[in-house]
């Protein structure tokens, strides 16, 4: 996007050939205005009354202090300031300590030019949004339903998750396959959010490299609106995608209460918002099921994942969750080795709602393209049989 007003960049860090480097990545963007670098805690604390910038990138190594200990510090006296650590290498020590000291995001030394101008772009105009979205929200009588802005669905809306608290079941194959196939008949009304926060591979499902994550929206100042939630989500297929984070550790961004936030608008802004979720049931995972208007219990016909469904379908019942609960069966076709549906449905207790066929072909492919493969054949059995499942969600809601 083109800023109506360039971005005011100042820079901290005691290695000269640090500050150059960035300085010509910076400089070469004409949204950006590098106002001063610093090379001393001192200089940088001179500087800062006058200087007033909207980003400070901020070595980790700045002379004669404790950078993320100056960067807490400034944050108390500029509240607005928005501050990029330069470092080494990362890790989750440092990134704790960094997002408890303020800190928005961590780039290594050696960061490439995009990498570097994207971020300082997305930081500051998130900040300048939250900022816009506060004034107007302080304006008395200010219509919140006002052209151009995100609207609340009119239509009952439903979170659909899609659970299973064994690996391999092919949760995120089947998610993405049913948001692409209700996108179908509920155009521009259907998102898909990954909350797989450490593992989740839902981006590279449906094809989409994502610059901003659900770790990202965790990190804006002020309220989540609809529109601000809104420019989060990556369109594919007709579907809203919001991606997990890109590395593990920013999983831990992503509060219980903040997925409450995000699902909360998404129920305003879609018609059906569909979740992946990680096997284990952390507090995150369980916000996302007690919201669920349907949670999709994946199982396929071998002892081990029998098992440990099992023991998943005690704790839907101890969260009153079992009459939300529909019992999936993947790779129906799979040879079951002694093990049938009915066996299968007299062990958890629960009936079978709907099966998915097996096509290990058509299922690697898909993954290998980063294309679901209701998009690629939407004829054929395993197609055909997502849609069969959507229209057992559709029809009772």
């Amino acid at each position: 996007m083109k800023f109506l007003k360039t971005i005011r960049v100042l820079m901290a860090s005691a290695d000269p050939e640090i500050r150059g480097y960035l300085l010509n990545i910076l400089e070469s963007d004409h949204d950006i205005d590098v106002i001063g670098e610093a090379g001393q805690a001192g200089e940088l604390l001179e500087m800062m009354p006058t200087a007033n910038p909207e980003i400070l990138i901020l070595d980790e190594n700045l002379a004669e202090a404790d950078s993320l200990s100056l960067a807490a510090d400034l944050k108390l006296r500029y509240p607005p300031i928005q501050v990029i650590l330069i470092a080494e290498q990362e890790d989750l020590k440092l990134f704790k300590r960094a997002m408890q000291s303020g800190v928005r995001q961590i780039i290594l030394r050696s960061v490439e030019a995009g990498e570097l101008l994207g971020s300082v772009k997305d930081i500051a105009e998130g900040y300048r949004r939250s900022v816009e979205n506060l004034r107007e929200q302080s304006e008395p009588g200010k219509d919140s339903a006002a052209p151009g802005k995100a609207q609340p669905q009119l239509k009952a809306s439903q979170i659909i998750t899609v659970f299973g608290n064994k690996g391999g079941i092919g949760k995120s194959l089947i998610a993405c396959n049913l948001a692409v196939a209700a996108a179908t008949r509920y155009k521009d009304q259907v998102a898909l959010v990954d909350l797989d926060l450490q593992f989740g591979d839902i981006s590279l499902m449906m094809n989409i490299n994502p610059r901003k994550t659900i770790a990202e929206l965790m990190q804006e100042s002020g309220e989540l609106t609809a529109d601000l939630v809104d420019e989060y989500f990556y369109e594919r297929s007709g579907v809203k995608v919001l991606a997990a984070p890109h590395k593990p550790e920013l999983g831990e961004l992503v509060t219980s209460f903040g997925a409450e936030t995000v699902l909360k608008l998404c129920r305003k802004m879609y018609t059906y918002t569909f979740l992946d979720t990680p096997t284990f049931l952390d507090d995150t995972t369980l916000t996302a099921l007690e919201m669920s208007d349907v949670v999709l219990l994946l199982i396929s016909l071998d002892i081990p994942t029998i098992k440990n469904i099992k023991k998943g379908i005690d704790v839907l019942d101890s969260l009153k969750l079992l009459p939300r609960t529909k019992l999936i069966l993947n790779r129906s076709s799979s040879l079951s080795v002694g093990l049938e549906p009915q066996d299968v449905e007299q062990v958890l207790g629960m009936k079978i709602a709907a099966s998915i066929p097996s096509d290990f072909k058509m299922t690697v492919s898909s993954i290998n393209r980063g294309m679901p493969f209701y998009n690629m054949s939407p004829k054929a059995p395993i197609s055909r049989s997502i849609v069969e499942l959507f229209d057992l969600i559709d029809k009772a809601k």
